[in-house]
């Protein structure tokens, strides 16, 4: 019996649970900062704008690299 692909489907579950994992634990470090962002100084929203900006990066980098797996494994 040959199993091909299954180091690639590995890799994929890996890279999703990594990059999803990071982009979660941003999104929610932005959460919890939102209410002290908005209610304080200028540079405590410019934080938490850079904290979401991250997190959108890190997901969006996550979306491409699942995408070039998906393309490698087999049909």
């Amino acid at each position: 019996m040959k199993k091909t692909g299954s180091l690639a489907k590995t890799a994929l579950t890996a890279n999703v649970l990594v990059w999803g994992g990071a982009a979660l634990f941003l999104f929610a470090l932005a959460g919890e900062n939102t209410y002290a962002a908005f209610h304080g100084q200028w540079y405590n929203i410019l934080g938490w704008a850079l904290i979401v900006a991250v997190g959108l990066a890190v997901a969006v980098v996550g979306a491409v690299q699942v995408w070039r797996l998906r393309a490698r494994l087999p049909r």
